[in-house]
């Protein structure tokens, strides 16, 4: 069957020497809050139709 095709396809991930961004800690509300604000500032007046990560850079991992 197809399912047991895509069991044997395997993808190798290489992870980055050292500790990541945010282990084993959270992110904040202030450091969301912080984003906000500056969303609704005038500072953000060139910023346009593209996604923002609150995540410590976990995402590119």
């Amino acid at each position: 069957p197809e399912d047991e095709n895509l069991k044997k396809i395997t993808i190798p991930i290489e992870y980055p020497q050292g500790s990541q961004p945010l282990a084993k800690k959270a992110g904040t509300a202030e450091q969301a809050g912080d984003l906000v604000l500056f969303l609704a500032s005038d500072m953000s007046s060139h910023v346009t139709g593209t996604e923002v990560y609150i995540d410590g850079a976990e995402s590119l991992l």
